[in-house]
């Protein structure tokens, strides 16, 4: 895993909207899908489109880093978003910008085989975020859509990570969610 470690914050740096300031249509959209991980009731450990990695560092002063990296797609995934709650926290009470892809930042797509950065077809995405203590409990939507543009999927999952990595996940199995 840690040879992982450069290419993730390298990775993450890439993909980070902390920093930037979005449009109020971002802002709502941000909201929206915050709201979409914190009311869903029904979560899996890992998906059977693409794989799930997690890692978490300490930094000097004590705080978490933690990387989440989605990779080795097994199905075309178009126009990601990627939105992730810690330690379920309602939207109202969230002090801090939540680990987030495709909301702020343009979205990228995933293919099996098929890498083209210039294009927005990457290998992977990661999503990272910081935290006073570990373990963190994330909540993560995945969101994408289909090659026409017309149906989007998505898939909530649940993890609990530590300094060992993914401690547990949901062993509940749930199908996956159609959008219009």
């Amino acid at each position: 895993m840690k040879k992982y470690l450069i290419p993730v914050i390298a990775g993450s740096l890439l993909l980070c909207a902390c920093g930037k300031k979005g449009s109020d249509g971002d802002v709502t959209r941000y909201e929206t899908y915050y709201r979409a991980v914190t009311e869903n009731t029904k979560f899996t450990a890992e998906s059977e489109n693409y794989t799930v990695s997690a890692e978490m560092t300490q930094w000097d002063d004590g705080t978490y880093r933690y990387y989440v990296i989605f990779d080795e797609p097994r199905i075309s995934m178009y126009d990601i978003v990627i939105m992730a709650v810690e330690d379920n926290r309602p939207y109202e009470e969230a002090v801090k910008m939540m680990p987030s892809s495709g909301i702020f930042d343009a979205t990228s797509s995933m293919i099996p085989n098929q890498v083209n950065s210039k294009a927005g077809f990457v290998k992977g995405l990661i999503i990272s975020g910081e935290c006073d203590e570990e373990p963190v409990e994330l909540d993560i939507m995945v969101e994408w859509k289909d090659r026409s543009g017309k149906n989007a999927t998505r898939e909530f999952l649940t993890m609990e990570l530590g300094m060992n990595g993914i401690i547990s996940g949901s062993e509940e199995e749930v199908p996956q969610e159609e959008q219009p």
